[in-house]
C-alpha cells in the first residue's frame, strides 16, 4: 500500500489565470477564468479619450464624496458640538461669578432670618383655650383702638386642632371709614404673634343727614374672623 499517496493532500489551483495561459483569448490586459472562454475584465474595453476622462472624473468625485461623508462630516459635527459647549460655558461663567459673589450675603441673610424666626413669638399666651381667646381679644381691641376702628360685636369661635396647635378664633363686626378699616387689616397682618384674617366682608352704611335732607355715606361695616394659634400642651391626645 502506498502510504505516501494517501497522505498527499490536494491543493486547489487558482481559477483566475493570466492571459499568457492556453486558450484564454486576448493577450493584452485581461483576466480569464480557469476553464477558458471569454475574458472576465479586459482593459482594452475600458473607455478612453474624453469619455474615459469623464468616467475617471466621476469616479474621483464619488471617492471624494465618500471621504467627505465618512471622515470630514463627522469631524465637522464633532467640532461644532464642542464649540457649542464652549460657548455655553463662556455664557454661564459670568453668571456663576455673580452668584459666587452674592453667596456670602445670601448666607448672612439666611442666618438673620433663622435668628428672627427663632426669636419671634408665633403662638398666643395662655394655659387654656379660654385664656388664649381672652388674650387674643385684648390684642385685637388694642389694634382697633390704635387706628380708630369701632368694634360693634365680638363672638368666640370653637377652638380646633391644626397640626400641633390649637386654633383660637374670634368673629368681629367693625365699623368706620374705609381708610380706618384698611389700616386695621394691615395691623392684623403685621401683628405678633401672627394672626389670620378670614371670612371678610364689607358693606356701606348709610345715615340720613338733616342738613338739606340729603343722604350721605357715614362709614363702612365690616365682618371678619380672626384666628391665632396656641401651643398644644398634650400632643399625644390630639386628634389629627
Amino acid at each position: 500500500m502506498d502510504w505516501t499517496a494517501r497522505c498527499r493532500r490536494y491543493l486547489p489551483k487558482p481559477r483566475i489565470r493570466r492571459t499568457c495561459d492556453a486558450a484564454r483569448g486576448a493577450w493584452l490586459g485581461a483576466l480569464h477564468n480557469q476553464r477558458g472562454g471569454r475574458a472576465i475584465v479586459s482593459l482594452a474595453t475600458l473607455p478612453t479619450g474624453p469619455r474615459g476622462r469623464l468616467w475617471a472624473l466621476i469616479l474621483l468625485l464619488i471617492a471624494l464624496a465618500g471621504v467627505y461623508l465618512l471622515i470630514v462630516t463627522p469631524l465637522v459635527d464633532l467640532y461644532a458640538g464642542r464649540q457649542s459647549v464652549l460657548e455655553n460655558r463662556r455664557t454661564l461663567l459670568p453668571r456663576l461669578n455673580v452668584a459666587a459673589e452674592e453667596l456670602p450675603g445670601l448666607r448672612a441673610r439666611v442666618s438673620e432670618l433663622r435668628t428672627a424666626v427663632g426669636t419671634r413669638k408665633v403662638t398666643l399666651d395662655g394655659s387654656s383655650d379660654a385664656v388664649a381667646a381672652a388674650n387674643l381679644q385684648s390684642r385685637i381691641e388694642e389694634l382697633a383702638a390704635s387706628v380708630g376702628a369701632m368694634i360693634s360685636s365680638t363672638e368666640s369661635l370653637p377652638a380646633e386642632m391644626r397640626g400641633g396647635y390649637r386654633r383660637i378664633g374670634l368673629r368681629y363686626v367693625l365699623n368706620g371709614p374705609y381708610e380706618t378699616l384698611v389700616k386695621l387689616l394691615a395691623r392684623l397682618e403685621a401683628a405678633t404673634p401672627p394672626l389670620v384674617v378670614d371670612n371678610l366682608h364689607i358693606h356701606g352704611r348709610l345715615r340720613a343727614e338733616r342738613r338739606g335732607g340729603a343722604v350721605a355715606t357715614a362709614g363702612l361695616d365690616a365682618g371678619l374672623d380672626v384666628y391665632g394659634y396656641r401651643a398644644n400642651e398634650n400632643p399625644v391626645a390630639a386628634k389629627p
